[in-house]
């Protein structure tokens, strides 16, 4: 809409009747987040994809996107229709793996974040949150660095958002121990194999799997975003 004002950089939001909805409503992080009480209770409403077309929306709605589709096509409806309804602020949570997406599109879930990412970045209403690793214990991450998220610091950020950008990176490096020589071995391995690949790590596809099969979780775009922040955030 031409007639939109875009957002200010900084500043908490000034305004007490600003409703805070939540679209996205079966998304793990929200269903983690939602055992927060101080959460739940400033949520005033959770609906799914299905539900937008015909959810009143009003000009005070802050609208918080934890939905994601596989299809670029549904994203970018559903962004467009939060737009259309001319809602006060959108805030697309993304993902720490979209660092990757311009030069790796073998896989599928950074490349379709980074270009839901895009859209929002273009509306003037739009901001994007960037997340790493959501967990509550740092026992649940994969061994090695990890660009990672608390559910503790999301959650503090909703009850207070404040921006300095357009774009918040909302992670952290946290590092975990191997489970044994073996597993440090492995990581070793595939981290030589992996840059290798150079812009076609999809390569390893049959890699990972044995390493799914193993338990661990540190492989694919993973290892890659992991290796990508790891020099940016501490």
């Amino acid at each position: 809409m031409s007639d939109m004002v875009e957002l200010p950089l900084s500043t908490p939001d000034p305004n007490p009747l600003r409703r805070d909805i939540l679209l996205g409503r079966n998304s793990l992080v929200w269903q983690r987040l939602a055992t927060d009480w101080r959460v739940a209770e400033r949520v005033i409403c959770t609906i799914g994809h299905r539900d937008v077309a015909g959810f009143e929306f009003t000009e005070n709605d802050r609208v918080w996107v934890f939905s994601y589709s596989r299809l670029e096509h549904e994203n970018k409806v559903l962004l467009q229709r939060l737009q259309d309804a001319r809602v006060a602020e959108i805030v697309y949570l993304s993902s720490s793996s979209t660092r990757i997406a311009a030069k790796v599109s073998c896989y599928e879930y950074p490349r379709i974040k980074r270009q839901a990412e895009l859209l929002v970045d273009a509306m003037p209403i739009g901001r994007v949150l960037t997340v790493g690793l959501i967990y509550e214990s740092e026992s649940e991450l994969p061994s090695g660095h990890n660009a990672a998220t608390s559910i503790n610091e999301l959650a503090e950020f909703m009850l207070a958002p404040l921006w300095t950008a357009k774009r918040t990176d909302l992670l952290r490096m946290v590092k975990r121990p191997f489970s044994s020589k073996f597993e440090q071995l492995l990581y070793r391995s595939y981290s030589f194999a992996i840059m290798a690949t150079g812009n076609y790590p999809c390569m390893l596809r049959p890699v990972d799997l044995i390493l799914r099969a193993l338990g661990m979780q540190w492989y694919g775009y993973v290892y890659l975003s992991n290796r990508a922040w790891i020099s940016t955030i501490s």
